[in-house]
C-alpha cells in the first residue's frame, strides 16, 4: 500500500468545460494522499459502507475493502479539502487502484471514467469522474466537448511556467458553479461573452501549451486573467484582486474560483514572484516563500 495518489490541478477550462469548450487537467504530485495504517477513519469507513451497497464484488472487492479500514488502514496525506485539487478524486483512485477486481482493472476510457464517478457521488452528489481518473491514471488529461477525457503530453519544463498561490479560505464547488450557471442563463450578454472571448482564449491557451508556443501561451493567458477581473470579479477573494496581475506575472482563477489555489504563470521559468505570499511551481518539489 505504498503508493501516491496525487492531487489535481485544473490548467484551463474552469467554467468553460461545462460550457461545451476543453479543459486541462494535470496531476500534481507534491500534494498527494497515501495508505497509513493508523487509527480508523470513520469517514473512510462511512464510505465503504456506500461502496458496498452501491457496487458488485465483480468491480471492486468491497469486502476486503471493509477488513482493511477494520484492520486501522486509511488514507493520509496533505491534499487540502475544499480546495478545488481534487481531494474526493484521489481517495477514490487509490481505492479502486487497492481494491479493484481484476475485470475492474481491465476498465478504460469512458467506462472506467463512470465506475469512479459512481465512486466520487458520494462526495458530491453529480460527479464528472474527471478528478479521479485523472488522480487514478496520473497522466495529463484532455478533456471536454463530449469525448473521452484524453491522455496528452506537454513540454517538460511546463512546470518551470506555472504556479499555485494559497488564498487561504476554502470555498464550495457547487455554490460557485450554481452562481456562474444563474449569470450564464440569466444574463444574455454575460453568455455571450463566455461563449465568444472566454471560450476561445481557453481552448487557443491549450493548443499553445500542447505546441509548446510560449508567446501564444503567455498571451492567452493574460486575456484570459484580464477577462476574469473584469467579469468574474466576485469569484476572486478581495484581498488578491490588487495583487491579480504584476511585472513578470498573471493570476487566473483555478477551478471553480471563490478561494483555494489561484493559477499564476511567470513570463519566465521560475520567476521571482513578490508579494503572493508562498508560491508553489507546478513543478513538483519546488516551493518559494517569498
Amino acid at each position: 500500500m505504498g503508493n501516491r495518489y496525487p492531487a489535481k490541478v485544473l490548467l484551463f477550462g474552469e467554467h468553460t468545460v461545462l460550457r461545451g469548450g476543453r479543459g486541462l487537467a494535470v496531476p500534481y504530485g507534491r500534494l498527494s494522499l497515501r495508505w497509513e495504517e493508523s487509527k480508523p477513519d470513520e469517514t473512510l469507513l462511512r464510505f465503504g459502507d456506500y461502496l458496498k451497497k452501491e457496487f458488485s464484488q465483480e468491480l471492486l472487492d468491497t469486502n476486503s475493502l471493509e477488513d482493511h479500514l477494520l484492520e486501522d488502514w486509511r488514507l493520509t496525506g496533505n491534499i487540502p479539502v475544499g480546495y478545488g485539487l481534487g481531494s474526493s478524486g484521489a481517495v477514490c483512485a487509490a481505492i479502486f487502484d487497492r481494491f479493484a477486481t481484476d475485470k475492474g482493472r481491465q476498465l478504460s476510457g469512458n467506462e472506467l471514467r463512470h465506475q469512479l464517478a459512481r465512486m466520487e457521488n458520494y462526495f458530491h452528489g453529480d460527479s464528472s469522474g474527471t478528478d479521479p481518473l485523472i488522480c487514478y491514471l496520473q497522466q495529463p488529461m484532455l478533456l471536454g466537448q463530449g469525448v473521452a477525457p484524453q491522455a496528452v503530453q506537454l513540454p517538460e519544463d511546463y512546470g518551470d511556467y506555472f504556479f499555485l498561490v494559497d488564498t487561504g479560505r476554502t470555498r464550495k464547488a457547487s455554490t460557485l458553479i450554481r452562481k456562474f450557471t444563474e449569470a450564464y442563463d440569466g444574463r444574455p450578454e454575460f453568455a455571450a461573452m463566455v461563449d465568444n472571448v472566454w471560450k476561445p482564449k481557453a481552448d487557443t491557451a491549450i493548443d499553445a501549451l500542447l505546441n509548446n508556443d510560449r508567446k501564444a501561451l503567455l498571451k492567452a493567458f493574460a486575456e484570459i486573467s484580464e477577462f476574469q477581473i473584469k467579469h468574474l470579479r466576485t469569484f476572486i477573494p478581495k484581498p488578491i484582486r490588487k495583487q491579480w496581475s504584476g511585472s513578470n506575472y498573471r493570476l487566473k482563477i483555478c477551478g471553480a474560483g471563490g478561494g483555494g489555489m489561484l493559477l499564476g504563470m511567470a513570463n519566465r521559468p521560475n520567476a521571482r514572484i513578490s508579494g503572493l505570499g508562498t508560491v508553489y511551481w507546478l513543478r513538483e518539489g519546488v516551493v518559494a516563500g517569498q
